[in-house]
């Protein structure tokens, strides 16, 4: 098990929530604060490694989007070309996905900042071995959890799902964050609310839809309308 630091993990109810969206948000958000923050995907499929940029992976995306110089081979260890579950493309790949070497890398970065944030890969239950998923990489790098959700109808129970999980593991749940993909009609506007009133978990607010995200993107325009879209406060309580 990795030794605890600050920080948090990001994950989603779903694959394509928008949880490097996020992630690159709080990123912008907490590095505006003067936190030194490292960045972590641990692992990432669907990616060529050696023909990929931030277009395409996720890894990238984060690093340049925060100017980060760490080594990529230690922001993210494992990178299969397969677009598939790590567990499933590890085996089309014929390649072995080692823990210990994600691991090794993450208390690397930690050692090196004092914050770090990690964004998984998928939901909780994506299998990185038959019998190792994201939740026990979650329990093993040890930090608290930022649940990502969508706002389309489906994420209550999504939601619902990932925070009853997440409770039975006894993994800290530090909040819950919308990321809006276009415009919302009324029932979709209502979803945050109901998600913290039926569920208990601190609603820390929501990403607005950012047209054309790119790298370049966090503005101080954007990191302005991000302080107050995300409770930075709530966020940090604890830490």
């Amino acid at each position: 098990m990795a030794e605890t630091m600050a920080g948090f993990f990001i994950t989603g109810t779903d694959t394509g929530v928008g949880k490097t969206v996020v992630t690159a948000c709080l990123l912008a958000l907490l590095r505006n604060r003067g936190l030194d923050v490292g960045v972590m995907k641990p692992l990432e499929t669907g990616v060529d490694a050696k023909c990929s940029s931030p277009a395409n992976s996720d890894a990238k995306f984060l690093m340049e989007s925060a100017a980060i110089e760490d080594d990529l081979t230690d922001v993210c260890p494992v990178r299969l070309k397969p677009a598939a579950s790590p567990y499933q493309a590890a085996m089309i790949a014929n390649q072995a996905i080692d823990i210990d070497k994600i691991l090794s890398a993450y208390q690397t970065l930690a050692n090196r900042h004092p914050w770090m944030l990690v964004e998984g890969i998928g939901g909780l239950l994506v299998p990185i071995h038959k019998d190792y998923l994201v939740v026990d990489l979650i329990r093993d790098i040890g930090l608290p959890v930022v649940l990502v959700c969508r706002y389309q109808l489906g994420t209550l129970n999504h939601s619902l799902l990932a925070l009853d999980h997440l409770k039975q593991k006894n993994l800290e749940v530090r909040g819950i964050i919308f990321n809006q993909t276009g415009d919302l009609d009324a029932v979709e506007t209502e979803q945050p609310a109901l998600l913290k009133e039926l569920s208990g978990t601190r609603l820390l607010g929501g990403v607005p839809f950012i047209e054309g995200l790119a790298t370049d993107s966090f503005t101080p325009e954007l990191l302005q309308v991000l302080e107050q879209s995300i409770d930075c406060t709530g966020l940090l309580a604890g830490q």
